[in-house]
């Protein structure tokens, strides 16, 4: 038979006592990492309870039904994903390479899986216009192109949409789908891999300049 010490139940009590906002952040944390681990198919609510640790209404509460989980959890991660691209394109010393590296990280861990599903889920974008993101990113990266460029030259935006298309076009790829395509191609699974990859990519957006 044990003995429960009633300080240490009531100081781990407190210590499991979160706010709203934490328990929400929470949720959605546990989510996207069972979504990377498993995919958006198999997303449960109750392995979601069980994963972090809390009860199966808890996540009713706070977001009503397992759509607006998915929904909550689709444009936290379109928001996430601008953040960081508006932020990394904005620092003056960040290279090309560096940028592209940039883009490629941050659709990893589960966020091109978690942005999948807005677009499947809401494909007009829905209320929170969160899918306008690449609108902003655009903007950002083609006010940074034009006032690096030489006084007699002429940055077309739709020269700067192309090209972060087909970067955010690779990265998803590679997020997605990018370790069993280089496997089937005999490719390691290797640090290197990525990295050469990530340098031709930035020098064929040289090229064409």
């Amino acid at each position: 038979m044990s003995i429960i010490d009633p300080l240490k139940s009531s100081a781990s009590a407190k210590r499991l006592r979160r706010t709203p906002e934490e328990a929400r952040e929470l949720i959605l944390d546990t989510a996207q990492a069972l979504i990377a681990r498993g995919g958006p198919e198999g997303l449960r609510l109750q392995d979601i309870a069980a994963e972090a640790g809390i009860s199966h209404p808890l996540i009713l509460h706070h977001f009503g039904s397992r759509a607006g989980l998915v929904r909550a959890l689709a444009r936290r991660a379109a928001a996430a994903l601008r953040d960081r691209l508006i932020a990394a394109m904005s620092a003056p010393n960040f290279s090309l390479e560096e940028q592209i590296g940039q883009v490629f990280d941050a659709l990893r861990d589960g966020l091109a899986q978690t942005l999948s599903w807005l677009a499947a889920t809401e494909p007009d974008g829905g209320e929170s216009g969160e899918t306008m993101i690449m609108r902003e990113i655009i903007d950002t990266l083609h006010a940074r192109r034009t006032a690096a460029a030489p006084p007699d030259a002429t940055i077309s935006r739709e020269d700067t949409e192309w090209r972060v298309f087909l970067v955010t076009f690779a990265a998803f790829g590679d997020a997605l789908y990018g370790a069993p395509l280089r496997r089937s191609a005999g490719l390691p699974e290797t640090d290197d891999t990525d990295r050469r990859f990530r340098l031709w990519l930035a020098a064929l957006l040289r090229q064409s300049l």
